[in-house]
């Protein structure tokens, strides 16, 4: 493989954040196109699926926070309105997990909270913390009122963190910090050392065999085209539109950001005659999503980079890059103070949520220089293609 081939597998490696919500075998749809686990109460967001995909184009393309630049695909690591918080907790479903660590004052250990800890979406440790003497449940722990009163006292001391990991579920440890798979003081986070069991996602769809399944089904198959391009008023005229679809007929995920954003860049290449010198259409996949360990043994590709949304080298106030040993930046850590937890004792996880959630975002690098396209003008998809055309919403910026 050639260096701009090198470079567009990195980049592609977008096509496998897609796959994080690819695999949901045994669930059934709902009347209004959701997807509901069997036996349980839907955790999809409502409406149809042309709706589902009409409200991710909308934040996608049409905020300030766009998912695509010519040179990356992303989005942020908060789930989006919807996603059930009672009961079974399936929040972290955009290739990026996260839960709280507090260690309330007096304490002499943190307790994790809401974190994930099997690969079956919803089973998470307890997510509240409790106030002895007063009704509770879903306890993580129990802290006494003088604990409450410190932490009222002083609202701005930093008692936890927010942990947001996008390390795949099937890339194994130990981390090249971890010398010899043990930890030390400088890889651990309130006393949590930075290991598989912590520190990297447990649902089985944030992994790298399922973002490559994904990219693979998006390529092979064919989106949906309109009736007649030349009616506007048919969302399916979209190209974000088309590959959420795609999606829905695939998996019913296009309710999430990252599945239809990946699968719309996959299709638009497609669609636009794109390629990569030294990388045939039928090896785009594994290009892609190179599986891991290499034959060598390295790991290439720890999970997707976490940045903001202005840098994918930096983070928001109040966060920091964990100690990896590589230059992955997949563990990110931001202050929880007295007062996000005090706010928020029945779930501390949802202040990560609100208050970093928005901002640490999920970057996969798509190289514009590594890619060439070549539309067929004949076609009605060739004729709407712009000079960078996986780059949608501002295919000619």
């Amino acid at each position: 493989m050639n260096f701009d081939a090198r470079r567009f597998s990195l980049a592609l490696l977008f096509a496998t954040s897609f796959a994080f919500g690819a695999c949901d075998d045994g669930a059934d749809e709902s009347e209004d196109g959701t997807v509901c686990a069997e036996g349980e109460k839907c955790d999809t967001p409502g409406g149809t699926q042309q709706e589902q995909c009409l409200a991710r184009q909308s934040e996608v393309l049409n905020s300030s926070q766009r998912g695509f630049t010519p040179d990356a695909i992303r989005w942020a690591c908060a789930d989006v309105t919807g996603v059930n918080t009672n009961n079974q907790d399936d929040r972290g479903q955009e290739y990026c997990e996260y839960y709280a660590i507090v260690q309330p004052p007096m304490a002499t250990a943190a307790i994790d909270l809401g974190r994930p800890k099997s690969e079956e979406s919803g089973d998470v440790t307890p997510g509240a913390i409790c106030v002895e003497g007063e009704a509770a449940e879903n306890c993580g722990t129990t802290i006494t009122a003088d604990q409450l009163a410190a932490m009222e006292d002083d609202p701005t001391a930093v008692v936890g963190a927010c942990v947001f990991t996008s390390w795949h579920a099937d890339v194994p440890g130990p981390l090249p910090s971890c010398k010899g798979g043990k930890c030390g003081t400088a890889q651990s986070l309130f006393g949590f050392k930075f290991t598989e069991e912590f520190f990297r996602m447990k649902i089985s769809f944030n992994s790298n065999s399922a973002a490559a399944d994904l990219v693979q089904k998006c390529l092979d198959g064919k989106a949906p085209a309109p009736k007649k391009w030349s009616n506007t008023a048919d969302p399916l005229t979209e190209p974000f539109f088309r590959g959420c679809m795609q999606v829905q007929g695939l998996y019913g995920t296009g309710w999430r950001r990252s599945d239809p954003s990946v699968c719309a860049v996959i299709n638009r290449l497609d669609e636009c005659g794109c390629s990569v010198p030294g990388v045939s259409r039928t090896q785009l996949p594994t290009a892609i999503i190179p599986p891991q360990p290499t034959p060598d043994g390295k790991i290439t590709l720890r999970g997707f980079r976490l940045g903001t949304w202005d840098n994918a080298e930096g983070l928001p106030p109040g966060c920091r890059y964990l100690d990896t040993g590589d230059t992955s930046h997949t563990l990110v850590a931001c202050d929880l103070t007295a007062s996000d937890v005090v706010q928020n004792l029945n779930d501390p996880k949802e202040a990560c949520r609100r208050t970093y959630g928005p901002n640490v975002v999920v970057h996969v690098p798509l190289p514009k220089a590594a890619i060439t396209c070549s539309p067929n003008k004949k076609t009605s998809a060739g004729k709407t293609c712009g000079k960078i055309p996986w780059n949608i919403g501002a295919e000619n910026g």
